[in-house]
């Protein structure tokens, strides 16, 4: 009967931990998408998650490794609200568009110091890879059957066309409405689905 107690108590302690776990992750991706990642502190952390700094520490030891574990937690969540019917444009537009309006402004911050701090260049390392596999996944029935170079380049045009910095010149620069916005977005790839194969002759060639 001890044994079982026992093991429920620790299982009941297991769960608020993880539980405080998942509410610093949240708290610190919120503070993310509002403040310069050189101007994010532990203590503000702590305290829109509502712990101490300690725990915080306790939990992930510096900020940096709080990063680290914030972009490990959130890519399963974007690739999870990023899910649309390959082939759709429509809605792969729309999931995109809503994921750069809520994140688009601190993914570009944060470009700016991805060369010297190892977190941010994790975490837009990761988000660069998830993308590519979210583009040949949506983009699948417009793709090449043969996954050579024809392949490649398709899907490098698929990126290129989706990127977030796309989504800043028209929004941020140009002051674009999201309908626009999310209109020149669909006449791009609609037009890059329907394009024949490019014939791109080897470099050096005549």
């Amino acid at each position: 009967m001890k044994s079982t107690t026992r093991s429920y108590r620790m299982q009941r302690r297991g769960a608020a931990v993880e539980r405080t776990r998942q509410r610093i992750l949240s708290a610190a991706y919120a503070l993310w998408l509002k403040l310069d990642y050189d101007a994010l502190s532990l203590e503000q952390v702590a305290a829109r998650a509502k712990v101490s700094k300690q725990t915080v520490i306790r939990q992930f030891g510096s900020k940096d490794r709080l990063a680290f574990a914030t972009a490990d937690w959130l890519r399963t969540r974007e690739e999870a609200a990023r899910t649309v019917e390959p082939g759709d444009l429509g809605e792969a537009v729309s999931v995109l568009l809503g994921r750069y309006e809520r994140m688009g402004d601190a993914n570009v911050r944060v470009l700016a110091i991805e060369h010297r701090v190892p977190a941010i260049r994790y975490m837009l390392q990761g988000s660069r890879q998830s993308h590519r596999s979210w583009v040949e996944r949506v983009f699948a029935p417009y793709l090449p059957r043969d996954r050579g170079a024809a392949y490649r380049r398709k899907v490098t045009a698929f990126y290129l066309a989706t990127e977030v910095m796309n989504w800043k010149l028209l929004r941020r620069d140009l002051q674009l409405s999201r309908g626009q916005t999310e209109g020149v977005f669909l006449e791009l790839l609609t037009a890059l689905a329907h394009a024949a194969p490019a014939d791109v002759a080897p470099r050096g060639a005549p």
